[in-house]
């Protein structure tokens, strides 16, 4: 297809899964603006039309991969089970899906950390839409009376903390030698024990 035959839509979409295919292939350092427009065949103006810099490319590339691992939480917090399970689902499902990421693809990997050490706005909602699907599975078991939270705002940030090594990006990559699963499973079981009991 022509580039003048594009739409403004499919035009973004090019240049965002070139980049994404560029990322795979020379990681985040190699990755620039001027090859990403020489692969889609487009000149330097036309790819800043979308996007200011290529901090803007990576942040979009990055948040599409947020947005496939906030729609399969969502749904983990939308089954049936009880709250606890729900939330030992949440806290695995949340594991994995950085897990294999990092096995996976990398590269991609190595684009989230530089995104997160850069302190960018798209991280920050992305903690914020995982932060609300945790408290929804914290004020379910609440409303069931499955657990007894005074504070579901302190609760959320408490189960968030203490469970930061399963979900944080860098310290997945750093004791990926380690059965982190199997913790996992342990600190999830200690927090269910505590909600219920009223401790927060």
């Amino acid at each position: 297809m022509a580039q003048t035959e594009r739409t403004a839509r499919e035009t973004q979409e090019l240049i965002l899964t070139t980049a994404e295919a560029h990322l795979r292939r020379y990681g985040y350092a190699r990755t620039t603006i001027s090859e990403i427009a020489r692969a889609c065949k487009m000149s330097h103006a036309n790819v800043y039309r979308f996007f200011k810099t290529k901090a803007d490319v990576m942040d979009a590339v990055v948040e599409r991969w947020f947005s496939g691992i906030e729609q399969a939480l969502q749904e983990i917090a939308q089954k049936s089970d009880s709250a606890g399970e729900c939330l030992k689902d949440y806290i695995l499902g949340l594991y994995r899906l950085k897990r294999d990421k990092l096995a996976a693809e990398p590269e991609l990997f190595d684009a989230y950390l530089a995104i997160l050490e850069a302190d960018r706005i798209v991280v920050e909602h992305h903690l914020q839409v995982l932060s609300s699907i945790l408290q929804g599975i914290l004020t379910r078991g609440v409303e069931t009376g499955e657990f007894q939270i005074a504070d579901i705002s302190l609760a959320t940030t408490a189960v968030n903390a203490a469970t930061i090594k399963f979900h944080h990006p860098l310290i997945i990559r750093q004791s990926a030698h380690e059965p982190l699963e199997e913790q996992a499973i342990a600190v999830v079981k200690l927090l269910t024990v505590s909600l219920a009991a009223g401790k927060i």
